[in-house]
C-alpha cells in the first residue's frame, strides 16, 4: 500500500505506539492479538476501526482525545512534505533521525517504518514552522508598521509561508475595530509571500493567499472597488499556483473572505454560493464556526432571523469563547438579535448574561454599549419599559460620538417605540429632528435619509405610530448593509 493511501487511523496507531516506547508485540499481547493482526491493521491491510483503536490505546493508558489531537496534527500539516524548505542534497536534524530509527529496525520493515515515521516527523516540522512563526510575530508586532516591512525587506527569516499565514491572521483579528491596521497587516502578508524563496509555484499560490486578505482589509476599510480587485487578484494567482501547493494553507479562506465581500456588494446568491464551496473546502473544520457567522451575516442582510440564527446555532459550539472571544461576542450578540426579531425574549435573557461577560472580557467601549443596547431589547420584548428606556438612553450618544449613524437611529427608533407607548409624541418629535440632523452631517445614503424623513415628519405633525416606527427600524437594520434597498412608505413595503 503507497503510503498516501494508507489510512489516518493507521497512522495515528504507529504514532502514538511509537510515541509511547511500545513495541507491536508488546502492544499486540497486552490487547490479545497476534503480531501479524497488529501490524496488519498499522499497514492499512485490515481495517481500523475508530472503537477499536480506542481500545488499543488505552492499553497504552491513552485517552481517546489523544487520537482526536494525532489526527488534528495529521490533517492540518500533512502536505507540508512537499514543502520546499532545503536546499538539495541537505537532510534536517528530523529526517537524519528517521533514518536513524529506520536502521533499527527489520529489513522487511524498514521502508513501512521509514516512510510512516517521515510522515509524521514533517507533520511536526510543519507544527515547528508555525511556532517559529508564532516567534518571529512576537518580534514584529512591537514594531511600527514601516518598520516589520524593513525588517522583513531585510531579514531572510522572516520569508516563510507560516509567517505569511501568522500575519494574515492577525489581520482578520484587527478587522473588526482596526480596519486600517488590518489592511497593513495584510500587506504585510503579502510582501512577505512576494519575497518567499524557493518554488515559484508556491510563491504564487502564498501570493494569491496574501491578496485574498488584503481584498479583506481593503473591504472593512470600506473601499469595495479595491477589494474586488484584489479578490479578482488573489483567485487568478491561487489558481495559477495550485500545481505547486503543499497543502499548508487551508484553501477555505478565499472563497469565505470573497463571500463577506460579495454580501457587502447585495450579490447574496454568489455570496451563499461561495460560503457553501468555502464549508466544501475547510476539511479540517478549522474556520467552520467563521464560515457559518459569514453565512448568518448574509441571512440577517436578507432580513431572515430564521436562516441566521440557524446558521448561528451551528456555529456556536466551533467558536471557543476561551480562544476567540472576539468571534463568540459577534456570534452570541447576532444570535440574541435574531431571537428578538423571533420574539423569543425570555430565550434571549437566558442567554443575555453570557453576551455581557464576553463584553467586558474585551473591554472595548462599543462592545460595552452594545450589550447594553442588547438588554434594553429584551427588556422591551418582556416590558420592562423603564429598564429599556434607561438602557437605549445610555447608549445613544456613545454611537453618535462614534460616527454610527445607523446605530445611533437604529437605538434611538426603539426609545422611540417605548415614548409612543406611553403617549410622548413630543419627545418623539425632539428625537426624530436629533436623528434627521445626523443623518444628513454624516451624508448617509439616500434611501435610508428618506425613511427617516418620513418619520420625523410624521413625528413632527404628532402622528408616528409604532406600525411606522417597527417598519423604519426594519428597514434601517438592512439598509445600513444594503444601501440601494428602497423605502415604501405607503405599503410598507420594501423593495431591490
Amino acid at each position: 500500500m503507497r503510503l498516501k493511501d494508507l489510512p489516518d487511523l493507521s497512522i495515528v496507531l504507529t504514532f502514538l505506539r511509537l510515541g509511547q516506547g511500545w513495541g507491536q508485540t508488546q502492544l499486540a499481547e497486552a490487547a490479545g492479538l497476534s503480531p501479524r493482526v497488529l501490524n496488519d491493521l498499522e499497514r492499512g491491510w485490515r481495517t481500523l476501526t475508530r472503537p477499536k483503536l480506542e481500545q488499543l490505546i488505552a492499553f497504552m493508558g491513552l485517552p481517546p482525545a489523544a487520537i482526536d489531537e494525532t489526527l488534528e496534527t495529521l490533517a492540518r500539516n500533512r502536505a507540508m512534505a512537499r514543502a520546499p524548505h532545503l536546499a538539495a542534497g541537505q537532510a534536517s536534524e528530523a529526517q537524519i533521525r528517521v533514518e536513524a530509527i529506520a536502521a533499527q529496525v527489520g529489513k522487511l520493515a524498514r521502508g513501512f517504518t521509514r516512510s510512516t515515521l517521515t510522515l509524521l516527523t514533517v507533520e511536526g516540522e510543519a507544527l515547528k514552522a508555525r511556532q517559529h512563526a508564532e516567534e518571529l510575530w512576537n518580534r514584529l508586532k512591537r514594531r511600527a508598521p514601516a518598520e516589520r516591512r524593513k525588517l522583513v525587506e531585510r531579514g531572510l527569516e522572516f520569508r516563510t509561508w507560516a509567517l505569511c499565514e501568522r500575519v494574515a491572521r492577525e489581520s482578520i483579528t484587527a478587522a473588526p475595530n482596526q480596519p486600517q491596521q488590518a489592511l497593513e497587516l495584510a500587506e504585510l502578508a503579502l510582501l512577505i509571500a512576494e519575497l518567499l524563496p524557493g518554488e515559484a509555484l508556491l510563491r504564487t499560490r502564498l501570493q494569491g493567499y496574501a491578496w485574498a486578505h488584503v481584498g479583506n482589509g481593503r473591504h472593512v476599510c470600506n473601499d469595495l472597488p479595491g477589494a474586488d480587485e484584489a479578490i479578482a487578484r488573489a483567485r487568478k494567482l491561487w489558481e495559477a499556483g495550485a500545481a505547486g501547493d503543499p497543502g499548508c494553507l487551508n484553501q477555505a479562506w478565499l472563497p469565505g473572505l470573497e463571500a463577506s465581500l460579495l454580501r457587502s456588494q447585495r450579490r447574496f446568491p454568489e455570496a451563499l454560493k461561495r460560503i457553501e464551496e468555502a464549508l466544501t473546502l475547510d476539511q479540517t473544520g478549522e474556520l467552520k464556526g467563521e464560515i457559518l457567522l459569514t453565512k448568518a451575516r448574509i441571512h440577517q442582510t436578507l432580513g431572515d432571523p430564521i436562516a441566521s440564527a440557524a446558521a448561528l446555532s451551528e456555529a456556536a459550539p466551533l467558536i471557543d469563547p476561551s480562544r476567540q472571544s472576539r468571534n463568540a461576542f459577534g456570534l452570541r450578540f447576532n444570535l440574541l438579535v435574531d431571537l428578538c426579531s423571533l420574539q423569543e425574549f425570555a430565550e434571549a435573557e437566558s442567554k443575555l448574561s453570557e453576551v455581557q461577560m464576553l463584553a467586558e472580557r474585551l473591554g472595548g467601549v462599543l462592545d460595552l454599549n452594545r450589550s447594553v443596547w442588547l438588554g434594553g431589547k429584551v427588556a422591551t420584548g418582556l416590558g420592562r419599559l423603564a429598564e429599556a428606556r434607561s438602557a437605549f438612553e445610555q447608549v445613544r450618544r456613545t454611537f453618535v460620538d462614534h460616527g454610527l449613524a445607523f446605530d445611533y437611529a437604529l437605538v434611538s427608533l426603539e426609545l422611540c417605540l417605548i415614548l409612543l407607548e406611553q403617549g410622548l409624541t413630543r419627545e418623539v418629535s425632539v428625537i426624530a429632528e436629533e436623528m434627521l440632523t445626523i443623518f444628513r452631517a454624516q451624508k448617509v445614503e439616500q434611501e435610508a435619509l428618506a425613511a427617516l424623513r418620513v418619520f420625523c415628519d410624521a413625528a413632527k405633525r404628532e402622528a408616528a405610530t409604532v406600525e411606522l416606527t417597527r417598519r423604519v427600524v426594519k428597514f434601517l437594520y438592512r439598509a445600513q448593509h444594503d444601501p440601494e434597498l428602497r423605502f415604501e412608505p405607503g405599503n410598507g413595503a420594501e423593495a431591490r
